[in-house]
């Protein structure tokens, strides 16, 4: 599971959604009952937007957005993608032209999400269960497996004991090095990204306290954590 990140932004999106059968006396002419087809819609135009910044119509007028709004919260998804791969791979002084070159890593990294909305049933409490086969981006873990080797001059040079004696120059001189070392992989990795065994997982679009039908934070981040494994990636103290 991840430390935290998109399903942050991923709220953002699901706070927009449209207050429809539990507004009460607030409830506008046109209101109606909230579906199991919305729910359906509802998660699949949440990863649609999230990761392949993509925001179809039926989606934008169901959570009461427009297209440029949908835009910006794909926009600053990928900045905590940036933030966390970055912090997962113990980069401490990228530039803003590394953060660029992450960021458009990225883009192409969740042009292969691959999912299905399967189906959605209501509960006897009024929320909906919606099914969804994920199918994980299988790039960390290609780079996880290609680690030791790859770096093994770099682990050489840099041991921990002279890490430990670094001025603050050395010190960057090193971490940008390793940033370096560890986009390229990603880079290089590109060429054979693919997609994992499929993985089942049922979120719960439910009602909250002020009416509007959302997924909850838990439902959120498993989702996030099925569209790239990230499972045993990252690094440890670098030189370790």
């Amino acid at each position: 599971m991840r430390n935290g990140k998109k399903w942050l932004a991923l709220l953002l999106a699901a706070g927009l959604a449209l207050c429809l059968a539990g507004c009460g006396e607030q409830e506008e002419p046109e209101a109606r009952s909230f579906t199991t087809h919305d729910a359906e819609v509802y998660v699949d135009g949440l990863l649609k937007e999230n990761y392949l910044g993509v925001a179809e119509s039926e989606y934008l007028e169901l959570v009461g957005i427009r297209e440029e709004d949908a835009q910006e919260l794909y926009e600053s998804g990928l900045e905590m993608d940036v933030d966390y791969f970055f912090y997962l791979y113990d980069i401490d002084h990228p530039t803003d032209a590394l953060r660029e070159e992450v960021k458009e890593l990225y883009k192409k990294i969740y042009a292969y999400t691959k999912y299905e909305v399967i189906s959605a049933a209501q509960q006897e409490d009024g929320s909906f269960s919606v099914k969804v086969d994920m199918y994980p981006i299988d790039i960390a873990q290609m780079v996880s497996e290609s680690f030791d080797t790859a770096l093994a001059d770099f682990y050489e040079e840099y041991p921990t004991e002279r890490i430990n004696t670094m001025s603050d120059r050395e010190y960057e001189a090193m971490d940008k090095q390793w940033a370096r070392l560890i986009v390229d992989l990603y880079q290089d990795s590109l060429e054979e990204i693919g997609n994992m065994t499929v993985r089942s997982v049922s979120v719960l679009v439910e009602e909250n306290d002020q009416g509007y039908y959302t997924l909850n934070s838990e439902d959120l981040a498993r989702l996030d954590g099925l569209v790239v494994d990230y499972t045993n990636a990252g690094a440890s103290a670098e030189g370790d």
